[in-house]
């Protein structure tokens, strides 16, 4: 190589294997690794399949604490022309994060070829030279290959600041307006990202302003075509803006559910929060990173040991050269990104700070051209070689560590099982397999979750057995699946209730913990346990009917300040369309506090809310725990047990009948008794 450099063709040979390297790093085993589909990712997905099914295109999509639309678009696209297996939901992530690689490369190269012409090496070699690198470093960086690899808005921010500030740079370089116009439509495109990508135009600012101050004529020279490139931006953000100022909350939505200072979540503390989130922030890049495992290794910083001595050197080079902007912006780039995990909890969080990661690999590319450069400066080709070597072999030791440290030392990760939901997609996969034609009910985990919406390509019924049951219509099998590691109670009652049911998967998590189980019922003309105490009254709604069986008690005698944790055993006759609620009453005396004999009562929708009426069907019955506090002034004597339904959103209790069909007082049913007592 000659001091002006490489040859075109083979420095964009260069480029283009860089960019497989980087694509091999993102695409190899893409479909096993990461395992599961997390949450967020789901989210995504089943967003992304509403949209394939006719939803109608959103700006904004409120759901999920509120989410730019542009990685869901993506994901919706991938989707409809690849499949909707889970790991399609990551390829958009896999694809971006390779682009960012050859975008890295231009990046490096024009922020150099402004430079004058040292007596050594020509600007044209220090632009291939930090390009090259900081394409290099990128493709490698475990930070980015990590999130590359995840169905996730992050490795957005990334791609965008890479393209607007490679374009500005371009621009500034050749005075050309149609690069200020490019990098006006990704700065603008960057606020369709994710919230770390609102820090992008702020960073661009203060490049723009930092240049102004420290080059005489810049805005003389560029001013114009700057104020191009901010109405080109203020053009493409403007339907997200008028969005915004019509949905306040929706923009802060997730900010305030994370900020340490902002809005109504400041706390006295925030600024001492702050200071403590500072050196771990700045301590992410050299000594520990990112706990989540989900986002890292736990706890391996963003630089291993080569190119933390690379990025030293770099920043050390930035700092020297602060009178010329070119040098001085991966600085101003890397402050201004890591802002968001800053000012937010959990820091350091690389998710929130992956916008750094380009100028990263820039200041890592600036220590490798200041070596290389201090080798020329001594003018012997030996000390040159060496330097050529040694740059050459740490850039393999970190490739190799990131590569070993991923797909060895991470992929295998037990902590991984609940980090990318791996159980819930077991768990999935398994009542996939299950008959058509037999119920299926899931505890305690809703069906609402993303993950099961996504991957469950069945109908299927959730409720919570630490708040009650549900038994299945007589003459109907059903499959339980019972998420055991956090609902330890509704297998052994299942087991007890009906014994005549048999277990038929089950799952350990990666620690060899169990986490999920499966007990088929029989169908059965008496599915359902038998109320200890019998009851007949019937709730009529236009449309939808249910029958109180009866209830039990866990005592009958109870103390002033015990409990009374009351079962009702509902059965559904006919669809309800609403979600009513249940009204349980412990009635006494004349109470001075309520003005009647009301000295107790619990109003909530049956199952603790996770299994509505709206969701009952004929035949079910649902056993729907309720506790009553008994208060401490109440007096000894027998107490009156009462129960009905109401719609909360008029307060009308449904019409209540009789065994005779004869209408109940108050459209309640007066149960048994219990007794308080000293």
């Amino acid at each position: 190589m000659t001091d002006k450099g490489l040859p075109r063709r083979w420095e964009a040979l260069a480029v283009l294997l860089i960019t497989l390297l980087a694509a091999a790093l993102r695409f190899y085993r893409l479909p096993e690794v990461p395992p599961g589909l997390h949450y967020d990712e789901a989210f995504k997905a089943v967003t992304a399949r509403t949209l394939l099914e006719g939803a109608p295109p959103r700006l904004f999509f409120e759901s999920n604490l509120g989410e730019e639309p542009m990685a869901i678009y993506l994901v919706t696209v991938a989707l409809g022309l690849a499949g909707q297996e889970p790991w399609i939901v990551r390829l958009p992530s896999a694809i971006l994060g390779a682009l960012t690689i050859p975008l890295a490369w231009w990046l490096g190269r024009e922020l150099l070829a402004s430079l004058q012409r040292t007596a050594h090496l020509g600007q044209t070699i220090a632009g291939q030279i930090v390009g090259l690198g900081s394409a290099l470093v990128l493709a490698i960086l475990y930070w980015h290959v990590s999130f590359s690899r995840i169905g996730l808005e992050p490795i957005l921010v990334p791609l965008f600041a890479t393209l607007a500030f490679a374009a500005l740079a371009r621009g500034l370089a050749t005075s050309r307006w149609p690069a200020f116009a490019l990098a006006g439509l990704a700065l603008g495109g960057s606020l369709y990202t994710y919230k770390a990508g609102y820090f992008v135009p702020i960073a661009a600012i203060l490049f723009v302003a930092y240049a102004a101050v420290v080059e005489r004529g810049f805005l003389r020279r560029h001013g114009r075509n700057l104020l191009l490139a901010t109405l080109v931006a203020l053009l493409v953000v403007a339907p997200l803006g008028f969005y915004f100022a019509g949905h306040p909350a929706s923009f802060w939505q997730r900010p305030a559910s994370v900020s340490l200072t902002a809005g109504e979540t400041a706390t006295e503390n925030s600024w001492q929060v702050l200071a403590a989130n500072l050196p771990r922030v700045l301590g992410m890049f050299f000594l520990q990173g990112d706990t989540n495992p989900r986002s890292n290794l736990p706890g391996r910083p963003a630089l291993d040991p080569f190119l933390a001595f690379l990025f030293l050197i770099g920043v050390g080079r930035a700092l020297a050269g602060f009178r010329r902007p070119q040098l001085f912006l991966p600085l101003i780039w890397l402050v201004v990104m890591i802002v968001p995990t800053l000012v937010t909890g959990d820091a350091p969080h690389f998710g929130r700070a992956i916008g750094a990661t380009p100028a990263l690999a820039l200041l890592c590319a600036l220590g490798g051209w200041t070596l290389w450069q201090g080798a020329a400066r001594l003018g012997r080709p030996w000390i040159k070689a060496a330097a050529v070597v040694a740059l050459a072999v740490g850039m393999v030791f970190s490739g190799v560590s990131t590569a070993r440290a991923y797909f060895h030392t991470w992929s295998r990760s037990p902590d991984l099982f609940y980090a990318y939901d791996v159980g819930l997609t077991q768990v999935a996969a398994y009542i996939n397999t299950l008959p058509a034609d037999q119920e299926v009910y899931l505890t305690p985990r809703s069906r609402d979750h993303f993950t099961l919406q996504f991957l469950v390509r069945r109908p299927f019924a959730s409720f919570d057995g630490r708040d009650g049951l549900v038994f299945p219509p007589p003459g109907r099998a059903v499959t339980v699946v019972v998420l055991i590691g956090e609902d330890e109670a509704t297998l052994p009652a299942y087991q007890q209730f009906r014994p005549d049911g048999q277990a038929t998967w089950a799952l350990d998590d990666d620690y060899g913990r169990p986490y999920a189980a499966a007990y088929s019922l029989p169908a059965s003309d008496t599915p359902a346990p038998v109320p200890d105490h019998a009851a007949d009254a019937t709730f009529q709604a236009a449309p939808g009917r249910a029958r109180l069986l009866g209830y039990s008690l866990d005592a009958k005698v109870v103390a002033p300040g015990d409990s009374i944790n009351l079962t009702l055993y509902w059965q559904a006759l006919a669809p309800f369309e609403n979600d009513y609620t249940v009204f349980t009453h412990l009635l006494g005396e004349p109470n001075r506090a309520s003005g009647g004999p009301l000295w107790s009562g619990h109003d909530g929708q049956p199952d603790g809310g996770h299994y509505p009426t709206s969701v009952w069907q004929p035949g079910q019955v649902i056993l729907d725990v309720h506790s009553l506090a008994v208060p401490a002034d109440a007096p000894p004597g027998d107490y009156q047990l009462e129960a009905g339904l109401y719609l909360l959103a008029t307060m009308t209790r449904l019409p209540t009948t009789d065994a005779a069909g004869h209408l109940l007082p108050d459209n309640a049913i007066l149960l048994g008794t219990v007794e308080v007592k000293e």
